[in-house]
């Protein structure tokens, strides 16, 4: 086998390619781009301290998992409370019960990790620890959502940007662009914070990154470096 300096260096990463490690028992192996991003944003690795990852398990509710009770049928739009564990999905060793407080009377957004279309957005009305002190119980109030529940899907549980008295607004960019132009008739210079579909993460501090610019009072724009879809939290 070649150095490693010795190879040519490719400037495109892609979700297809391979990089080259050791596996847990020692065994050397290929681990593609994708799979390091899924395992990335299921676990919740980068996420914040009011960031959480679960496994659906509507059954046999167990460390890691997040149990929905509907009002009726699956979809998100029906989710009346959920129980959730005290240790984020894959990770059973560092429980986050003292973090999942920090969720009591905020807005949440609970989407599916792979398929950030399936969401909801709810109003936390209570938060109580389980009978089963492994678990918390939080009864919700819907404010919007799209989608179903899926069981043993990976879902994300953030706190919604939105949160607060202020009026607020929720800008979807759908098609992925270097410059977002959004009408939200707030009759003020909001501030903005983005969630790229690419990433788990909320970006507060966008003037790091893209820059804003504001038409008037009910009308902005957001120039990004680069061509990118996800949403836009006004507030």
């Amino acid at each position: 086998m070649s150095r490693i300096s010795e190879y040519n260096l490719d400037a495109t990463v892609e979700g297809s390619d391979k990089l080259l490690g050791s596996n847990a028992d020692g065994s050397t192996r290929n681990f593609s781009v994708n799979d390091i991003q899924v395992f990335l944003s299921e676990t919740n690795t980068s996420g914040s301290s009011s960031s959480f990852t679960y496994r659906c398990e509507q059954t046999n509710i167990s460390n890691g998992d997040i149990k929905f009770t509907l009002s009726s049928g699956n979809t998100l739009a029906n989710v009346t409370s959920i129980k959730v564990s005290k240790f984020n999905y894959y990770n059973y060793d560092d429980p986050i019960n003292n973090a999942l407080t920090l969720l009591s009377g905020k807005d949440i957004i609970i989407y599916d990790i792979n398929n950030k279309n399936d969401f909801g957005v709810y109003k936390v009305k209570s938060l109580q620890v389980d009978s089963n002190s492994s678990f918390y119980n939080l009864t919700l109030e819907l404010k919007t959502s799209n989608g179903s529940i899926v069981n043993n899907k990976i879902y994300g549980v953030d706190i919604f940007p939105e949160s607060g008295g202020d009026l607020t607004f929720a800008h979807h960019q759908n098609t992925a662009s270097a410059s977002w132009v959004i009408n939200h008739n707030l009759g003020k210079f909001p501030s903005v914070s983005i969630k790229f579909s690419s990433s788990d993460s909320v970006y507060t501090n966008v003037g790091a990154f893209a820059g804003v610019v504001y038409t008037d009072e009910n009308n902005l724009t957001i120039n990004l470096a680069a061509a990118e879809s996800g949403y836009a939290y006004l507030n």
